[in-house]
């Protein structure tokens, strides 16, 4: 998208004056866009830790948000951000992004796109997931860990909508969520999409050969059939959702879901293979989904980029193959995420 060019000439005959006013008012215009536009932003980037309690659990969270401060330099163990810990959140009316990340990562996975949405306006808040991070592996590979992270992003949601500081200056209809991995699946049942454990058991089966990395995650009996309850969040207003798990969605899965997603698919993506995965979401979810490709990105693109001391003790999610820019490939997938949003979630 763009602004048309347009030139704009005299016409004969029309006095002078009225040309000056026109063109004065029209400055005047121009400037209070400029002005809201800005006042939409703030200076810096703020960021600090809040605990949630879930269920018993107490889920570290990361927030980023627009300040009125310029930028610091935070330090959390090994990661350096530009962001300043503890500022005051700016004034104004913000949107809302909640970001989840994959199995076995954590709440500083996606750091630089969290900076990059708070710099244009958003306040981001990213848990660190119980019982699938890093850390806390309890539930990976089981079906309660399908139902327990759509509804710990829901919990988050009710802490910061209720917060006194963070709660009033979130706009109630300017609620959005990323999600990558089976964070991608965590946003997606968050606006109806329903899992079926019969139906990702049927793809383990009848795929194992072909999405061999996807169809041996998961523990012996940790699967079951039972339906998955209503894990809807009716706030959530728009996601993303980057190389999502796809292959516990069957038909009739997005019936009735009419919230916008914009879906990418990274097409080196060795861990999720297609088209289980984001080609199939896209297609369940019709015109209500937009599919994003992207060449040459891996499955852990979307990572930020770890520091060369632990690159290599991450294994895959910290290595890129040969030629790889991933700054680059986050720079790029960044704006189309910031534009989707901007879109879906307008400022009143």
């Amino acid at each position: 998208m763009g602004l048309a060019n347009a030139s704009w000439v005299p016409t004969p005959g029309v006095e002078l004056c009225g040309t000056i006013s026109t063109m004065r008012l029209l400055a005047t215009v121009a400037l209070a866009v400029v002005i809201s536009v800005a006042s939409a932003r703030a200076d810096g980037v703020g960021f600090r830790d809040i605990n949630v309690e879930v269920d018993g659990e107490k889920l570290v969270t990361a927030l980023w948000y627009p300040t009125d401060g310029a930028n610091g330099r935070t330090v959390v163990g090994p990661f350096t951000m530009d962001a300043s810990r503890g500022a005051p959140l700016g004034e104004g009316q913000y949107g809302l992004v909640l970001l989840s990340h994959g199995t076995g990562g954590g709440r500083l996975n996606h750091r630089d796109t969290a900076i990059r949405l708070a710099e244009s306006g958003y306040i981001v808040a990213a848990p660190e997931h119980a019982g699938d991070s890093w850390r806390d592996g309890r539930y990976s590979g089981t079906a309660e860990n399908w139902r327990r992270r759509p509804h710990q992003l829901s919990a988050e949601l009710d802490r910061l909508l209720g917060d006194a500081e963070f709660g009033r200056r979130i706009g109630p209809t300017r609620i959005g969520a990323v999600g990558h991995s089976a964070g991608g699946y965590s946003v997606l049942a968050l606006i109806g999409g329903r899992a079926d454990m019969a139906v990702l058991a049927h793809h383990r089966t009848r795929h194992r050969d072909e999405d061999a990395e996807f169809c041996s995650y998961g523990r012996p009996g940790g699967q079951n059939e039972l339906p998955m309850p209503d894990l809807a969040d009716r706030r959530v207003a728009a996601v993303v959702a980057v190389a999502p798990v796809g292959a516990l969605f069957g038909d009739g899965a997005f019936s009735g879901v009419a919230v916008p997603a914009q879906i990418h698919r990274l097409e080196t993506d060795s861990v999720l293979r297609e088209p289980w995965h984001a080609e199939h979401i896209a297609a369940l979810m019709g015109d209500h989904a937009t599919l994003v490709t992207h060449p040459e990105a891996h499955h852990f693109a979307f990572i930020t980029p770890f520091p060369a001391a632990l690159a290599d003790q991450v294994g895959a999610a910290g290595r890129d193959p040969e030629g790889f820019d991933r700054r680059a490939f986050l720079t790029e997938i960044d704006e189309q995420i910031l534009r989707f949003f901007n879109a879906a979630l307008p400022a009143p």
